[in-house]
């Protein structure tokens, strides 16, 4: 299936503004040390976060990929091992993430957003007011990542992390490009949530499209996407393949209404997988 990466700061490029940083022990090192989220003056993130919609509330306008991800629903999947190693970010925080959403933009721009269960952090490098709440450097002045904390913690460049802020504060409009997608959904129990925009870089047979994936109490997988304006060949494609779809041992589920296509895959993760790659290949 089609699993967008998640965008990763560790390797930024981009100085960060040094202006009154506050010099404390290393990251990663054993002279690390961990701080609670209370010990950080100033105003905190507090949005709900669970599930695609309310990463995308808190998103500046104009993602052309989003996607969220109940990292404990994956835990004893195959899915699990498409994310990867999730041990970098957790020592990246020195706590564990349990959700984790990203947002990428056309420019290149993006962030992410991570539920810290136990409310600390690795002690930044230093920190820097913005709009009352504190961005909290976590390179020794060599990379553009910075953390706000709270309930979800934000983690990207200091404009994008203030980008952000700004949509919290209502100084900006949140994403709505996917609305339409959004209103045909039911996020419950999902495993992931993914949205994605053609902007013709790819060759992708729709205008926008919604997948989420969640496991059923047999053990099998129910993935659903959502298709907006989708090209004749591909629902052409759809039915072709559905009817004879109990062949390859899945079961199709569709639905269309205007310009949407809502097709219904349930099969084991394995099988689930190849149909996706066949359908869009």
């Amino acid at each position: 299936m089609f699993l967008s990466a998640f965008m990763i700061y560790f390797t930024a490029t981009s100085k960060t503004n040094s202006d009154n940083e506050i010099p404390v022990p290393a990251e990663g090192t054993e002279e690390a040390q961990i701080i609670a989220f209370y010990q950080v003056p100033g105003k905190q993130v507090q949005h709900e976060f669970n599930s695609l919609a309310d990463g995308l509330e808190m998103s500046p306008g104009g993602p052309v990929n989003a996607l969220y991800v109940d990292l404990q629903k994956t835990e004893g999947t195959p899915f699990e091992m498409a994310l990867g190693d999730m041990e970098m970010i957790n020592n990246f925080y020195g706590a564990e993430v349990t959700k984790r959403y990203s947002a990428n933009y056309a420019d290149g721009e993006g962030f992410e957003l991570h539920q810290i269960p136990e409310q600390q952090i690795i002690m930044p490098w230093g920190a820097v007011e913005y709009s009352g709440y504190q961005l909290l450097a976590r390179t020794n002045n060599t990379y553009d990542i910075w953390n706000v904390v709270g309930n979800p913690v934000i983690l990207g460049s200091r404009q994008n992390v203030e980008s952000v802020i700004d949509v919290m504060e209502g100084n900006t409009t949140s994403a709505h490009e996917y609305d339409q997608l959004l209103n045909l959904t039911s996020p419950e129990d999902s495993i992931y949530q993914e949205v994605f925009t053609n902007t013709g870089f790819e060759e992708v047979p729709f205008a926008q499209y919604y997948k989420d994936l969640r496991k059923l109490d047999d053990g099998s997988y129910s993935q659903t996407t959502i298709f907006q304006n989708p090209e004749p060949e591909l629902t052409e494609k759809i039915a072709t393949m559905q009817a004879n779809c109990s062949e390859r041992n899945v079961s199709y589920e569709v639905t269309s209404e205007g310009n949407i296509t809502k097709l219904i895959i349930t099969a084991d993760f394995m099988s689930l997988n190849n149909e996706t790659s066949l359908l869009l290949a």
